[in-house]
């Protein structure tokens, strides 16, 4: 079902650069008016495994990544991703009466992955979640190896074990105590990884809401684009 609404977004979205193409204001029109209902569709489907909750976070990260330029776009299709981690991550959550049907891996080293493991470890992007002390809440494995080290190197730290205090200061808090106020914040910046390879970093932060509502933290969802070296 998720995957035919998906597919079906994906058709109306072709059509309507077709329709942009011949300048048809009437099917531009049409087609306009049965994206954003079905938009809402995708957003309120309710995962039944951990393949479709996978599906459903990338989908809306796909559009967040494909409309960057649109900062209202961005903020709208961020809020849907922090939304699907809340109701697919926090304790109590839709996830649990979901885990009866989903097929956990086999283990490894005694070791059982819990659901938000599983969907955060599947996607491409860096994902770290960070409390109010900007202490690390969650890292997922992309995050981790960027660093050469494990997810559980970081739960509990804090940012300036994993960052230098003058990016920390410039960079990093400044845009973290806006999330942690309410705001939605994009920005890019180069880095280097543990092996020293360059990467241009497209990173969003999403206010992180606790069940009562208020705000606990901040959401990571960091994008890279490797830099090669220019040649004269």
């Amino acid at each position: 079902m998720l995957s035919a609404l998906i597919q079906n977004f994906d058709q109306l979205g072709n059509e309507l650069l077709v329709a942009v193409g011949r300048g048809d204001e009437a099917e531009i029109n049409r087609i306009d008016a049965q994206l954003q209902p079905l938009t809402c569709r995708i957003f309120e489907f309710e995962a039944r495994d951990h393949s479709e909750v996978v599906a459903q976070i990338a989908f809306f990260n796909r559009l967040a990544m494909k409309n960057c330029e649109d900062d209202s776009s961005v903020r709208r299709y961020t809020t849907m991703m922090s939304n699907l981690f809340v109701r697919y991550l926090e304790p109590g959550g839709a996830h649990n009466s979901l885990s009866p049907k989903i097929k956990q891996p086999a283990l490894i080293d005694g070791y059982d992955p819990s659901l938000h493991e599983l969907v955060l470890d599947s996607i491409p992007e860096r994902v770290a979640v960070f409390d109010l002390d900007y202490r690390y809440i969650y890292c997922n494995q992309r995050n981790a190896e960027f660093h050469n080290k494990r997810p559980s190197d970081f739960i509990g730290r804090h940012l300036l074990d994993m960052i230098d205090h003058k990016r920390f200061q410039s960079r990093a808090k400044p845009r973290m105590d806006q999330c942690f106020g309410g705001a939605r914040i994009s920005y890019n910046y180069e880095a280097a990884d543990a092996h020293g390879r360059l990467f241009d970093i497209q990173c969003r932060m999403t206010p992180f809401t606790a069940s009562d509502k208020t705000i606990a933290g901040a959401v990571l969802v960091l994008n890279m684009q490797p830099i090669f070296a220019k040649t004269a």
